[in-house]
């Protein structure tokens, strides 16, 4: 996710048939640690409800998973986990626990169906998700927006099918600014011809003292620069300061074409935290500063609002976000809940009357739905408007879709195609002058954080391409590993990874990319139960050949909790605890499949050979699993997926030793996997 999608891609919202919005504040702020749940399920239950109707998705899940290792069986805690799951972006967790729901109680709650449809949408399971939508489907009555929003998301799902078999017409890459916390809203700034900056929101707990914004237990959000070297590179990011970003949620920037004036969004302030508006600061070019923001008035929308159990009405801002100015900088269009719209959220646009904006006015029917539409841009030339909508066919989610004409004259908007869209959200897009490549925002897998920016070029007419397909099998059975995800990556001369494109696979297992000729890549597997693995592949000799195809099978070790595997070469000196410098490249190979599974935990264990009491073999083994587990801590291994044993000479291989080679055999440090629930996402 984030930085902070609560208040600017506005997700919460846009999926607010799954959750009954309470009056609560929608900001929680919290520096201290987590603390346990104890107590009956019955009153865990009741404060995990409190803390799901505040919003506070990320620990929520928390107190229900607490309510479920004491009542398996509960059926609202299954329900809300898997709810606060899809919130916090944890989508297999999330289908997991929808399924369970309805193990639990078929008829439990019809929506539940719903729910995983849209699921099983973001997973890429089509097949899946059309069986469950029609369940649902034939079960809803109601003439509503469930009814509409199924019909909907049945058309999508045959549509992103059908799109599968066309030819690719945008290349993708993650951009290497993003980081685990989050970014999101690009734009680019210019004050002159030899410096450009790529302006961004992003939720890196170091802007605001570590506090955290509990609906997704990550920072608020900030703006930050970093100036652009070129399409895909970037200095070091800055944040752009105190005068600018406040301790709420501030994003969304835009900026006049000399450079000098931004318009951006802040949000949730207040006691209540509802709610954002869009301010205006101004950049003074002598002291080489922003200016303090001022809220934009004539722009600023109310609502009434219930604040409390007892039907208190209070007025509060409405949810003005993702300004974007034209290239004149005579319109600015924006996205907004307020009244006199056509669904959720709708795009609106203002005018520029020489000393103030007008009334803003809603851009209409062709554009808007009776869903949520965010983040306008007109191209500069005036004539293309682009935009994402969740109200539309596509490939799930918020995809990214583009209207030709001009005011009041817009033709039917059409789908911009994968990769550039997926099943995940795919918004935010910010174009070129001549509209051949954009950076826009995903929270596809495969980059770094819950929402990350990437850069898209149009693909060249006649390129020097391959096609690179396969199978993700089970690497003992050999049968195909459905569902799985593949991610597609780029090693540059370097040797860094440079994440490219991601694909879920159906039942059928089989994953397929197109990649360029003269370049080495890498593709990494993964899949529920199973460890991650990754295979390399080169396009390099092959210079002019076009439409050549690869096949590249990746196999996956199916994980089985405690089960011991030997490390290669972890072997020590005699008498020694110490990391010999070849034991450390297998350490390094542990380290990756760590981070490539970051939902396991492991064991490390270490043995001595028979030499010495069986004490002092006790102790020396148990500094060898030390020594082994404080290398994968200091390379940035979280402590908590770490435990260590020391075996002593309790487990032989060889007994008695005949030889030197049979007691360093002996000699040895093994992991197994402990737990696989452990929160995927950390290292």
């Amino acid at each position: 996710m984030v930085a902070n999608r609560f208040a600017f891609s506005t997700i919460l919202m846009v999926l607010a048939f799954l959750v009954s919005w309470p009056a609560d504040s929608f900001g929680q702020k919290n520096k201290n640690a987590k603390t346990e749940f104890k107590g009956s399920p019955e009153k865990i239950l009741e404060v995990a409800n409190q803390l799901y109707n505040a919003q506070r998705f990320a620990r929520a899940k928390e107190a229900y998973i607490a309510v479920l290792m004491k009542d398996p069986e509960n059926y609202i805690s299954t329900v809300r986990t898997a709810k606060c799951s899809y919130f916090i972006q944890e989508y297999d967790e999330a289908a997991r626990y929808f399924e369970s729901a309805i193990e639990i109680d078929k008829d439990g709650n019809d929506t539940v169906y719903f729910e995983l449809g849209m699921t099983y949408r973001v997973l890429d399971r089509q097949n899946d998700a059309l069986e469950t939508l029609m369940e649902f489907r034939k079960r809803w009555k109601e003439k509503d927006d469930y009814a509409r929003r199924v019909k909907l998301e049945i058309e999508g799902s045959k549509f992103a099918e059908a799109e599968r078999k066309k030819d690719p017409v945008w290349r993708t890459r993650c951009l290497d600014i993003n980081t685990a916390m989050g970014e999101n809203f690009p734009a680019v700034l210019s004050q002159n011809e030899d410096e450009k900056y790529l302006v961004f929101t992003t939720s890196r707990t170091e802007s605001k003292n570590n506090e955290i914004f509990e609906s997704y237990n990550e920072g608020y959000s900030d703006l930050w620069m970093s100036k652009i070297e070129d399409d895909t590179t970037f200095g070091v990011a800055e944040n752009m300061g105190k005068k600018i970003n406040t301790k709420y949620n501030d994003g969304n920037p835009t900026f006049t074409a000399d450079g000098q004036t931004m318009y951006f969004s802040i949000c949730n302030q207040g006691k209540l935290g509802y709610g954002c508006s869009i301010y205006r600061s101004v950049y003074d070019p002598r002291k080489k500063r922003w200016g303090k923001p001022r809220v934009v008035e004539e722009l600023r929308g109310m609502k009434e609002v219930v604040v409390d159990s007892r039907g208190k009405i209070k007025k509060v801002p409405t949810y003005d976000v993702h300004p974007m100015l034209s290239s004149d900088g005579n319109t600015m269009f924006f996205t907004s809940d307020r009244e006199g719209g056509e669904g959720r959220l709708d795009i609106w646009y203002t005018t520029w009357e020489g000393d103030k904006w007008s009334e803003a006015q809603n851009l209409g029917g062709r554009i808007n739905t009776p869903f949520d539409d965010i983040s306008p841009m007109l191209s500069d030339g005036g004539n293309i408007l682009y935009f994402a909508s969740n109200g539309r066919v596509g490939f799930g989610g918020f995809d990214l879709y583009m209207t030709e004409g001009g005011m009041g004259s817009w033709a039917e908007p059409s789908n911009m195609g994968a990769p550039l869209n997926s099943t995940y959200d795919d918004f935010a897009g910010f174009w070129s002058k001549d509209d051949s490549s954009t950076y826009f925002t995903s929270n596809r897998p495969g980059c770094t954080g819950r929402d990350d920016i990437y850069w898209a070029k149009k693909r060249e007419e006649d390129p020097c391409e391959f096609a690179v397909h396969g199978l993700v099998l089970d690497q003992t059975s050999q049968l195909p590993v459905p569902f799985a995800t593949v991610i597609l990556f780029e090693i540059d001369f370097e040797g860094d990874l440079i994440p490219l494109d991601t694909f879920r696979t159906d039942q059928s297992a089989e994953y397929n990319f197109e990649v360029e000729c003269e370049k080495d890549y890498k593709v990494l597997g993964n899949a529920p139960e199973y460890l991650a693995n990754e295979v390399e592949f080169s396009t390099k000799g092959a210079k002019g050949v076009n439409d050549i195809e690869l096949n590249v099978d990746i196999k996956l070790e199916q994980i089985i909790i405690n089960k011991a595997i030997v490390l290669n070469n972890i072997y020590y000196d005699f008498d020694k605890w110490d990391l010999r410098e070849a034991s450390v490249e297998e350490l390094e190979r542990l380290k990756l499949i760590l981070v490539e599974n970051g939902n396991i935990s492991i064991q490390l264990g270490s043995h001595t050979d028979s030499n010495g009491s069986e004490p002092y073999n006790k102790k020396l083994s148990e500094n060898r699993a030390k020594e082994a587990v404080k290398f994968l801590i200091e390379n940035g291994i979280n402590p908590d997926r770490l435990k260590w044993y020391g075996f002593g000479e309790s487990e032989l291989i060889f007994f008695p030793e005949k030889n030197d080679e049979e007691e360093q055999k002996n000699r040895r440090t093994e992991f197994q996997i402990y737990s696989i629930d452990f929160p995927a996402g950390e290292n």
